[in-house]
């Protein structure tokens, strides 16, 4: 029985590598900006419309030199239901260094080109936008690099009262400990803290946790259910309460080469 610390977990190869993170299993690197767009496409407008908009965007940010990782993620198994529904169709992720998101944006709202762009993009779907701070926990780097199409799952946790953040953080270094020797399926791991719009958050912060396919992700849940949940819940009960996985598709759309 695989005693894994079995919780949520990851980042993306394509990420490490626009940061210059370390190719080993645990890049200890600065944070850095992550932001979501929680997106819904307006009336009559079709996916390819969309995505046109976007790709042109990425083609502006090469040209003027604020380019960024950027994904799209379309869910697979979300919390939603019949009667409970967030009201977006999919989530887009633009992650990179700070200065680099903030020069993007003062460029995109300062100038006629930008302008144009955030017009075309406003048209096809409209979108709610939040920023958080990404902490790398682990990576696999060759499993990340592998693939273009991957799986996601999010996990919102809130940190328990009387738990401080050292407390939690030593509880998260044992875990990378136990990635190290068996990572059952998972590919990484990111934490990201909601900093900018984040007040309607479901939670202090989330574990991503990425994973090759779904076969990967299944021997991971298989791992949960063989005795990780025992960790599970001790991690519940004794430092952060968490509201459980969602899975969504992630396609890279764009992966800086510097």
């Amino acid at each position: 029985m695989k005693k894994f610390l079995i919780i949520f977990v990851a980042l993306f190869a394509s990420i490490s590598s626009t940061l210059n993170l370390r190719a080993d299993d645990h890049s200890e690197t600065e944070p850095y900006n992550m932001q979501v767009n929680f997106c819904k496409l307006n009336e009559g407008v079709s996916m390819k419309e969309y995505s046109n908009a976007v790709d042109d965007y990425i083609k502006w940010s090469k040209k003027n030199d604020v380019e960024v990782y950027v994904s799209r993620q379309m869910p697979i198994f979300p919390h939603d239901n019949f009667v409970s529904n967030r009201g977006f169709d999919f989530q887009e992720i633009l992650a990179g260094p700070f200065d680099i998101t903030g020069k993007a944006w003062d460029l995109w709202r300062g100038s006629r080109e930008g302008q144009k762009l955030a017009k075309q993009w406003q048209e096809k779907a409209t979108c709610y936008v939040k920023m958080g701070h990404a902490y790398d926990q682990y990576l696999d780097q060759k499993a990340l690099e592998s693939d273009d199409d991957r799986v996601v799952s999010w996990n919102w946790c809130s940190r328990n009262d009387g738990v401080s953040f050292d407390e939690l953080q030593a509880r998260h270094d044992l875990m990378i400990q136990e990635l190290k020797k068996d990572n059952v399926g998972l590919s990484g791991w990111v934490i990201v803290a909601p900093s900018t719009g984040g007040a309607q958050a479901p939670g202090d912060f989330v574990h991503l946790g990425f994973y090759e396919d779904i076969e990967s992700f299944m021997e991971y849940k298989e791992a949960f259910a063989s005795g990780g949940w025992e960790n599970y819940y001790d991690y519940n009960e004794n430092y952060a309460s968490c509201s459980g996985e969602e899975l969504y598709s992630d396609k890279v759309l764009n992966f800086p080469k510097n």
